[in-house]
């Protein structure tokens, strides 16, 4: 079987032809749920059950939010899909290093001659994404080489509310089969629903869950994204948006929507 037939084409990945994120805000760090644990001498990915904060304002995260954080007030500061919610196709070295990337047409693969990543499409190279495959996996133990694939990620970049500090964060999975099409899904559908999703208030959340196929018992997190507002105030926001179709979204909901401090949390 090919590389191209391993990865789940039924996504939305968006083309690499679009400003860079940076452009407008700084990227203040990176949020994951997983962290590394040493396993018979070697450092191995867990996943873990709540937010990891990394970089160097993380302290700033956890002085609001706590020490252990399984849910984020966010904010996207973009409509634009390929700058808030983007999703691609990459490929890596056996050491973990960005060998390629792209949508499925057009790739960016790392020349190590010209010391950066070369761009081709599938017109001019049809079967670039089998010839990536087999070249990184050339040398290598059979163990090592069939972890050599091309595998779709989902970047989400937002801001935290309550954080004093003017730029992004970002979190980023490879999780095909639950939180990719449940972040991507659900991002797409409530920009749908009320025609922007720019500076309103949303929940990041983490949770773990039991996989439920017969002779499966291991647990996986999974991360949701909800609105911040309840469901009579989104079906007073989509009727008003039906009447009022270049109406601004946040200022109504500043206006008419719940308060965020209104809502109850997770632990409540």
């Amino acid at each position: 079987m090919s590389s191209e037939s391993k990865v789940n084409n039924n996504m939305r990945i968006q083309s690499d032809n679009t400003p860079s994120p940076s452009s407008a805000l700084t990227e203040l760090g990176r949020i994951a749920v997983g962290e590394k644990v040493e396993r018979s001498g070697q450092l191995v990915p867990s996943s873990i059950d709540s937010f990891r904060i990394r970089g160097d304002h993380a302290e700033a995260v956890h002085k609001v939010y706590g020490e252990t954080i399984t849910e984020l007030p966010i904010l996207f500061y973009s409509d634009q899909e390929e700058i808030v919610c983007n999703e691609r196709l990459e490929i890596r070295t056996a050491e973990g290093k960005l060998f390629g990337y792209g949508d499925n047409h057009t790739f960016h693969i790392w020349n190590d001659e010209l010391k950066k990543y070369a761009v081709t499409t599938v017109e001019k190279r049809p079967q670039i994404r089998d010839e990536t495959v087999t070249f990184l996996q050339k040398n290598l133990h059979p163990g090592k080489a069939k972890l050599i694939k091309w595998l779709p990620v989902l970047t989400l970049r937002f801001v935290i509310r309550d954080i004093p500090l003017l730029g992004y964060w970002q979190f980023s999975t490879r999780a095909v089969q639950t939180t990719i099409p449940n972040l991507r899904n659900k991002f797409d559908e409530y920009k749908k629903l009320f025609g922007s999703v720019q500076y309103l208030p949303f929940l990041l959340k983490v949770k773990k869950v039991k996989s439920n196929k017969p002779g499966m018992v291991y647990q996986y997190p999974i991360v949701d994204l909800v609105p911040q507002f309840s469901f009579e105030t989104a079906h007073r926001l989509a009727r008003h948006l039906r009447e009022n179709p270049q109406a601004d979204v946040s200022h109504w909901l500043s206006e008419n929507g719940d308060k965020p401090e209104q809502l109850p949390s997770v632990a409540e």
